[in-house]
């Protein structure tokens, strides 16, 4: 097997229709200096999109979900009943989808009361 090296690469990624580029750790080999793949890192670098996404239209992150839900005492379940939703709902958004807008907009009205 080579032996692999990392460093920052340049990708432009498509999320909704929004094009990003994201400059973030890959594997390369280090026989043919080609990119290869690695989970982790390229994962990472689709988070990174991800986030770029929804700060540019102003998507409440998943982290900020979690913290304020769990700031105010309540499991998914509850806040799920809280805002009308469904549990599944509640986690989608806990761990990476986009809300609707409409559900944005919800969530946002709520964390700043």
């Amino acid at each position: 097997m080579a032996d692999m090296y990392i460093k920052d690469y340049t990708n432009t990624f498509i999320v909704h229709g929004h094009e990003y580029e994201v400059t973030s750790p890959a594997r390369f080999n280090s026989d043919t200096d080609e990119i290869v793949d690695d989970m982790t890192l390229d994962d990472r670098a689709v988070e990174i999109a991800n986030q770029m996404y929804r700060d540019d239209i102003g998507l409440v992150s998943p982290d900020d979900i979690k913290k304020y839900r769990v700031k105010i005492g309540l499991s998914q379940r509850e806040f799920a009943k809280l805002l009308g939703r469904s549990t599944n709902t509640i986690a989608l958004y806990e761990t990476g989808a986009s809300p609707s807008r409409s559900n944005n907009k919800l969530l946002k009205d709520l964390m700043e009361k």
